[in-house]
C-alpha cells in the first residue's frame, strides 16, 4: 500500500479545524465547527478556505449576525452567509486558484471569476454583497465595478469582458454593487472590513503597477 509523503491525513485537518475553532473562541461542537469539519471530511474543501469562512463568521457574529457556512440561497451558493433583521450578505471568499489551461490569462480569468460571481449574488437578491480576501493578496477587481450602482454600468463592465446575458436580474439598488471587501489575516485570527474608498485606491493603484 502506497503512502503519501506531506499529505495531512483527515484525522490531522480535523485537528487543525478544531485547534483553530478554540483559538477564535469556538466551541468545538457549534454548530458552526460542525459544519466546517463536514466540509473538510466529507467535500474536500481546503482547510485555509474552511478556516478562513469560521473566522468570518465568527467576526460577524460578534456585529450581531447570524452565520451560515456555504449556504445556497435562491440557487446561488455563499461561502459565509450572514443575516441579521432583514438585512442579509453574501460573501465570497477569494484565493485565486487557477486552472493552468487559463495561466496565459491569469489576470483577465481572475476578473471574470469576480464578475460571475458577482451575477450569480445580484440575481440571489441579498441586501449585500460581499468580498474576502487572505491578507497579502491583492483584491483584482474590475475597477468600475466598485462605483456600478446601476444595470446599465454593470453591462458596460460586462461588455469589456465579454459577457453579456444577465437580463433575468432585478432592478440594481442604487447604491455600490460591492457592498464589503474583507480582509482577513488567519495567522493573527482577524478581520477587518475595507472602506470603500480604500479599496478603490488599492485596486486602481495595483493596476496602474501592472499596467506594463
Amino acid at each position: 500500500m502506497s503512502t503519501l509523503i506531506n499529505s495531512p491525513s483527515s484525522i490531522d485537518k480535523m485537528s487543525i479545524v478544531l485547534r483553530y475553532a478554540t483559538k477564535i473562541g469556538f466551541s468545538p461542537d457549534s454548530s458552526i465547527v460542525l459544519r466546517v469539519l463536514k466540509l473538510v471530511r466529507d467535500k474536500g474543501v481546503a482547510v485555509s478556505h474552511a478556516i478562513a469562512e469560521m473566522l468570518l463568521c465568527k467576526y460577524l457574529m460578534g456585529m450581531g449576525y447570524s452565520c451560515e457556512i456555504e449556504y445556497t440561497i435562491n440557487n446561488t451558493k455563499c461561502d459565509v452567509y450572514a443575516k441579521r433583521g432583514p438585512v442579509d450578505e453574501c460573501i465570497e471568499i477569494f484565493y485565486y486558484a487557477v486552472p493552468l489551461n487559463s495561466i496565459d490569462d491569469w489576470t483577465n480569468y481572475i476578473m471574470l471569476t469576480h464578475l460571475r460571481k458577482v451575477i450569480q449574488m445580484l440575481k440571489s437578491n441579498v441586501y449585500f454583497i460581499s468580498l474576502a480576501y487572505p491578507a497579502g493578496l491583492i483584491p483584482l477587481i474590475p475597477p468600475a465595478l466598485l462605483s456600478a450602482t446601476s444595470k446599465d454600468c454593470l453591462a458596460k463592465i460586462m461588455m469589456n469582458y465579454g459577457l453579456r446575458e444577465f437580463e433575468d436580474i432585478e432592478e440594481i439598488r442604487s447604491i455600490p454593487i460591492i457592498s464589503h471587501i474583507y480582509i482577513f489575516d488567519l495567522s493573527k485570527a482577524k478581520v477587518r472590513s475595507i472602506a470603500y474608498d480604500e479599496a478603490k485606491m488599492l485596486v486602481l493603484l495595483y493596476n496602474s503597477i501592472i499596467d506594463f
